[in-house]
């Protein structure tokens, strides 16, 4: 874009860049005619089609350790007995929002059996990860935590 100088006339009457006038309508032409697109309901993937239900079990298992643990160690007054039923509430939710979930997903494929899944692994997008290698990285944390939880249980146990 061209400097214009603005403080003669002379200069500005030969500017011939942008106007602060609004343009000129355009015609309307009608949209020409098209055959309407039927969109088809495509069913959603499935979520977790290569874990087997044990998978979720052992999870399930891990934090339920944990809440017991806990409850082993520092279940003797009232409060505790209310901090641990809000920590069950909780657990439930944490829980219960993931089993809907699965719950509600289509049913198209039949998940594999733990044997199965053992000796096939699980595929994800960068390949294939044995089933070791899943269940590390599955419940590596809930597994850490339950012995955490019952280590501390201990301590706090032996030192009453």
């Amino acid at each position: 874009m061209d400097y214009v100088s603005t403080t003669t006339p002379l200069t500005y009457a030969f500017y011939e860049g942008p106007s602060w006038e609004p343009p000129a309508p355009r015609e309307r032409t009608a949209p020409a005619a098209t055959e309407p697109m039927l969109r088809t309901p495509q069913a959603p993937e499935p979520s977790t089609p290569d874990l087997p239900r044990a998978v979720g079990w052992m999870i399930v298992g891990a934090y339920g350790a944990i809440l017991g643990a806990f409850g082993l160690a520092f279940l003797g007054d009232a409060e505790v007995g209310l901090v641990l039923g809000v920590c069950a509430a909780y657990l439930a939710v944490y829980l219960g929002v993931p089993a809907v979930i699965l719950r509600m997903e289509p049913k198209a494929e039949t998940r594999p059996d733990l044997a199965d899944f053992l000796r096939q692994g699980l595929s994800t997008w960068t390949g294939r990860v044995s089933a070791g290698s899943a269940l590390a990285q599955i419940l590596t944390i809930p597994v850490a935590l339950a012995v955490a939880a019952t280590g501390l249980g201990i301590i706090v146990r032996l030192s009453a």
